[in-house]
């Protein structure tokens, strides 16, 4: 039968919305939770109150109840979105409580108006079977499809089936007719001491250990081991590095690899300047993520650490992969090269590698207290909005919103972007950067550049996004604030899982981003080609706050001004952006409620101290204000 929320009047006299946006310009959309420090106590107490009758309703389950890292006495629990005990893609709320038991904060969303049949026509044997015919992958017998509740751009919802599979995506099929409703990359694009150099010829020392006549690159120093595994460019052995474990349906720990995989020398005088770079970063990653956070490893139990380096992608990248993919099924970071047609180098500066790494952590950090195997729900547009009825392009093309094609509301295109990916790459960029400053003594480059110490050149800059581009060619600058992020058209198209169905007899509802891109709502070029949710380019927003509030200065684009804490006191707004993401970032994030996310965490470390000032001087300056 269908399920109506009992709580949807409740959200909605509350709601508080933290986009940006004109209410009467966008469709329905899910409800932005934000209650703590910055909004008073009759809004904390009002939610407070919604989410304890939530979870006497059964609309709200506690997945995880996590004692707080760092604040003696206070407690984190995260409350999960269900429908009928199926849970809500992205829905739910992360509480705070202080040693009494009172709640401190809540922070996340929830979907009023939910109208679906949680009865599948389909059973998960039967999707399985389906989508392995269609796409040709494999998913595992011991991994069947999940049901969630599946939030769509336009505020509706669906009852589908989430499935991870071999290819490093993840597919929402939907659970009655088994059309392919969406599709989210998983993975995320960007002992014995001896000596060798890096791209740059200099010296580093490399943690290995011997077997037989070779040292090899196993850290067995660290409470982590960390292993470097060496591709040598061979597709078949990297396959079953990533995909390995996956395909054969091992239990999590259970190795593919063997110690002919791991990067190996002679003399423990490394002349592979890619297995130094990534075997010494992630140590130093390591050992930054434990001296300053007091985080152990990425998964926060000193979980083994695998890389891939001599990887070739056909483009400079760099991956992360989570949990089931890698060597052991918990996780893999991959390392490939950069060419400009003269030279090449690895991608695996200590910038670009702790970056991946911090994937890592968040994947980790969220999944463990939400309970939701993918991490960060990212992939989708958390909130979105309408745009024009037509658009003109580059070559003077004018086009409609067809809605044979593209994702219409009333005539208009349907506008949104990847916000939870922009929240993930900007952190993994922020400590990349983190990282560089803490081993500057040992040679690191500091220079809030990512990417900046790699002879190529940067791709992102925290001090000054828009001084680089996002495309080629012609300049579009890399946004600094909220209002100038990029949105794009999304499409609705015909789904690959039963081709014969017209629009007609099989209403369709697969989409995705188109390549028609949009500023403040117009339209501004076109990526000619795939579309894209703009999680590396709008990732600018929150990273050059998080520059602002150490280094201090004004924005480009609002004027507004920021006084930084300085050198000295950047570990406490280190330690501030950490702890919202380890401890208080819901899984589906816009840049409005992950500033939120910031401030409250700015509130429980520094109450009346510099740096909550500057954290909340800088998330203003970029255009993300208080809810």
């Amino acid at each position: 039968m269908p399920s109506f929320p009992r709580f949807a009047w409740t959200v909605a006299a509350i709601a508080t919305v933290t986009a940006a946006q004109d209410a009467a310009a966008q469709p329905p959309a899910a409800v932005s939770v934000t209650a703590g420090h910055d909004t008073g106590v009759d809004a904390l107490r009002q939610w407070d109150a919604t989410v304890d009758r939530m979870t006497r309703n059964g609309d709200l389950v506690v997945t995880s109840r996590l004692d707080d890292r760092t604040l003696p006495g206070r407690t984190h629990e995260y409350l999960a979105q269900v429908v009928d005990g199926v849970p809500v893609l992205g829905g739910g709320v992360a509480r705070q409580l202080d040693a009494s038991g009172v709640t401190i904060s809540l922070l996340g969303a929830l979907h009023p108006g939910i109208n679906v049949d949680t009865t599948p026509g389909l059973s998960a044997a039967e999707v399985a079977a389906r989508l392995e015919q269609a796409r040709g992958g494999s998913l595992g017998a011991s991994r069947r499809p999940a049901l969630v509740v599946l939030p769509l751009p336009d505020g509706a919802h669906a009852l589908a089936y989430r499935v991870a599979m071999s290819d490093g995506r993840y597919y929402f099929v939907d659970a009655d007719d088994g059309r392919v409703l969406h599709v989210a990359d998983a993975f995320l694009r960007q002992s014995a001491v001896g000596g060798g150099s890096d791209a740059r010829g200099r010296r580093k020392k490399v943690s290995t250990t011997r077997d037989g006549a070779l040292y090899q690159a196993y850290d067995r120093l660290r409470p982590a081991e960390i292993v470097t595994l060496d591709g040598r460019f061979d597709f078949l052995r990297i396959e079953r590095l990533l995909l390995g474990h996956f395909i054969d349906e091992l239990p999590p720990g259970t190795p593919v690899w063997n110690s002919n995989d791991v990067a190996a020398d002679s003399d423990n005088d490394w002349d592979d300047a890619a297995v130094v770079e990534a075997h010494v970063h992630t140590g130093w990653t390591y050992d930054y993520l434990y001296a300053r956070h007091g985080w152990r490893g990425l998964d926060g139990a000193n979980g083994r650490i695998f890389s891939i380096v001599n990887v070739d992608f056909g483009v400079p990248n760099a991956i992360a992969a989570p949990p089931p993919f890698g060597p052991e099924g918990t996780g893999v970071y991959a390392y490939g090269r950069a060419t400009d047609g003269m030279r090449e180098e690895p991608l695996s500066s200590l910038d670009v590698v702790a970056h991946e790494l911090m994937h890592g952590v968040t994947y980790f950090a969220v999944s463990r207290r939400t309970g939701d195997p993918g991490g960060l729900v990212s992939g989708f547009p958390p909130n979105t909005r309408l745009g024009p009825e037509s658009i003109t392009d580059e070559r003077g093309r004018t086009f409609t919103c067809d809605p044979d094609f593209f994702w219409c509301v009333d005539g208009r295109f349907l506008l949104g972007s990847n916000e939870t990916g922009a929240v993930n790459e900007a952190y993994s960029d922020l400590v990349g950067e983190s990282v560089g400053f803490f081993h500057e003594d040992n040679g690191a480059t500091a220079d809030y550049l990512q990417g900046g110490d790699q002879s190529l050149g940067p791709i992102r800059s925290l001090v000054d996004p828009g001084s680089l581009s996002v495309v080629d060619r012609v300049h579009h600058p890399y946004p600094d604030a909220y209002a100038s992020r990029y949105e794009f058209a999304l499409t609705r198209a015909l789904s690959t899982t039963n081709p014969e169905a017209t629009d007609a007899e099989e209403p369709t509802i697969f989409w995705d981003y188109t390549g028609l891109v949009f500023v403040d709502g117009q339209f501004v070029f076109s990526l000619g080609g795939d579309g894209y949710g703009g999680e590396h380019w709008n990732s600018t927003i929150l990273s050059h706050a998080f520059y602002l509030a150490i280094e201090g200065g004004a924005n480009r684009t609002t004027g507004l001004s920021v006084e930084g804490v300085g050198d000295a006191g950047r570990g406490e707004v280190e330690r501030i952006f950490f702890r919202a993401m380890t401890d208080l970032m819901p899984p589906a994030a816009t840049l409005p409620l992950a500033a939120d996310a910031i401030r409250q965490a700015a509130a429980d470390l520094a109450p009346a101290g510099a740096a909550r000032r500057a954290v909340s001087e800088a998330l203003s300056a970029v255009g993300l204000p208080p809810a």
